[in-house]
């Protein structure tokens, strides 16, 4: 039995994608980078590969397009972070969808019959043309932009009005803006919708319209219960001291699985319904946490993620984003998908 699971409930991702198809009445760009935001690419593709309201893939860089071709995926794939010449080959044979941001990338595809989305920036200051250079090739497929702060609502309807005089000049093409917090403008012109997080029930604010059902959750188990006397340090620099004889188990999830140091002496687990509060210092492997009032022993499991707490709760907890508690999940994770 692993130490640790992550469980892909796929009945969950398929209901999100409907209800975000449902509310935004656009087709779905399945954004996978990154590992599908460290979940499982090769786990989540299959699912969402399946849906008619996906119609295609979005990944970081080359690398991570030709692991989902070999993965099986038919789907378009499109690579949103640019494309050097080396890459040209690779582009042909895995017959990948390059981005284009800069001039560079333009040269890097001269002479290639292949289809490429035209990225502009309308105020992220990362990559995309400005407004005043119009890219026009018969070869474009899409254009799209980055809203930068979705949250920030004034600024979110600058870009989209930035956006909208730049599309005006492209016909018969694929327009997509909104992300999982930015599908909340309901762009009239966009085509398509760019999710990653909501698929997975995360909700990007917390007075999100669309209902999202949970669909990862992460399980580890318990190595080791004991008694700990009054007085005694618990994990590195004994940041944490027993007031009295406590019951103390140790869990087989650490930093190195993604459990946010951050977190020490401020988040918990739980066991059942209970929680445990994270006692000490999460060491690379390990979590000690507080088992008193419980009969816990060693084997049970204890729940990472799921009903009681979500990426985006241990996110505001550890002072970060939820994209960086769940990129950092590790490897040697079991996933499951059930």
């Amino acid at each position: 039995m692993a130490r640790a699971v992550l469980e892909i409930d796929a009945d969950a991702i398929r209901q999100n994608i409907k209800a975000i198809r449902d509310f935004s009445g656009k087709r779905v760009i399945a954004v996978v980078k990154a590992d599908a935001y460290g979940i499982g690419a090769v786990h989540i593709c299959p699912i969402l590969e399946a849906l008619d309201e996906v119609s295609s893939f979005a990944v970081a860089c080359v690398e991570e397009g030709i692991e989902l071709r070999k993965a099986g995926i038919k789907k378009d794939i499109l690579i949103l972070g640019g494309v050097f010449k080396g890459e040209r080959k690779a582009l042909i044979e895995y017959a990948l969808t390059p981005v284009v941001s800069h001039e560079a990338h333009l040269r890097a595809i001269e002479g290639l019959d292949i289809g490429f989305h035209v990225k502009y920036d309308t105020g992220m200051g990362r990559l995309g043309f400005f407004e005043d250079v119009l890219i026009k090739d018969r070869r474009v497929k899409g254009v799209l932009t980055h809203l930068s702060s979705p949250l920030d609502k004034d600024f979110s309807l600058m870009q989209i009005e930035k956006f909208k005089k730049i599309v005006k000049a492209y016909s018969n093409v694929d327009i997509h803006l909104e992300s999982s917090a930015g599908i909340v403008y309901m762009v009239p012109f966009a085509t398509h919708v760019r999710i990653g997080l909501a698929m997975y029930g995360e909700k990007p604010a917390p007075d999100y319209p669309i209902e999202l059902k949970r669909a990862i959750s992460i399980k580890a188990r318990i190595l080791s219960v004991k008694y700990l006397p009054p007085s005694y340090p618990v994990s590195y620099s004994r940041t944490f001291i027993t007031d009295r004889k406590k019951k103390v188990g140790v869990v087989a999830f650490g930093y190195a699985d993604g459990l946010a140091k951050a977190l020490s002496n401020v988040g918990c687990l739980y066991w059942k319904d209970k929680p445990l509060r994270i006692l000490g210092n999460i060491t690379m492997d390990m979590t000690m946490v507080d088992l008193d009032d419980t009969d816990a022993q060693v084997g049970d499991e204890v729940e990472v993620v799921g009903p009681h707490q979500s990426f985006s709760h241990l996110a505001k907890l550890a002072g970060t984003i939820p994209y960086e508690i769940m990129c950092h999940l590790s490897s040697r994770i079991k996933r499951v998908v059930v």
